[in-house]
């Protein structure tokens, strides 16, 4: 099985069935697939590929005006601490810096610290925290339960023209 990243493609509605289930198998609270045909429709949305054509991962984008916001990147577990992310992501990158976009934002877990240091590396920077905004599933032993709290998430951005 090849992990390589080597190219992206243009998401269509034919991948839905893939993407949601790759999408609930990474996530406690994953996107739906309404909220993936909204991203087809009003945004930028690309599968990550291998040089055989195997799917390694997605990411969705939502362009507005000179913006862009990263709303979701995954890589098949399988394919996860292999770089995927990290070519993917410097590629679509490369992409935008050559179109009309200047600033790509993102939110980020602060508990997601290979993610955090991913971005860093591409260039990202901190610029604000955004409170209990990400749902989390925690084990209270004392009633022997999950029970739902939220987490921070790290805003962060990449200007083109501090690049």
């Amino acid at each position: 099985m090849m992990s390589e990243f080597s190219y992206l493609d243009p998401m269509q509605e034919a991948d839905l069935p893939w993407v949601l289930a790759l999408e609930q198998r990474s996530y406690d609270f994953p996107w739906s697939q309404k909220g993936f045909e909204n991203s087809l429709e009003r945004g930028l949305s690309y599968l990550f590929y291998s040089a055989q054509g195997d799917k390694l991962g997605y990411c969705c984008l939502l362009p507005v005006l000179d913006e862009v916001q990263i709303l979701n990147v995954c890589v098949a577990p399988e394919y996860q601490g292999k770089g995927v992310a990290k070519s993917a992501l410097k590629t679509l990158l490369a992409k935008l810096q050559e179109s009309v976009y200047q600033i790509v934002l993102l939110e980020v877990r602060c508990s997601n610290t290979p993610a955090i240091k991913l971005y860093q590396s591409l260039g990202f920077n901190q610029n604000g925290l955004r409170k209990n905004y990400y749902r989390v599933n925690q084990w209270n032993e004392s009633q022997q339960c999950l029970i739902e709290e939220k987490e921070d998430a790290l805003l962060m951005f990449l200007s083109f023209s501090n690049a």
